[in-house]
């Protein structure tokens, strides 16, 4: 009668502690201790668009070299082949967007 219960408490008790398995089966105080042990989801859409640096920072390219440059300038047109370095918002929040 017992022995499924046992036995799957054994292979849990085995895999994670005692004192978070019996919690865990149980319904105890433990639990969350088990549930806070997700990882940070990166932001797929951040990080292609964006590359970290060394110094921290982080860099995109410019937008608008696509299509449509015949009207404007050389200047303008080589100026959007440089990168954008983001600014210390920006930094805050893709320190939390990218974390690895």
């Amino acid at each position: 009668m017992f022995g499924g219960i046992l036995g799957s408490l054994r292979a849990v008790t085995q895999r994670i502690g005692t004192a978070a398995a019996v919690g865990s089966v149980f319904g105890g105080p433990q639990v969350q201790v088990l549930r806070n042990m997700s990882k940070i989801k990166t932001h797929k859409g951040a990080a292609k668009r964006w590359k970290a640096l060394a110094n921290g920072m982080f860099q995109r390219r410019r937008c608008g070299l696509r299509h449509l440059n015949r009207k404007l300038t050389p200047a303008s047109r080589r100026g959007k082949h440089a990168p954008v370095v983001c600014t210390k918002g920006q930094k805050r929040h893709l320190d939390r967007l990218l974390p690895y």
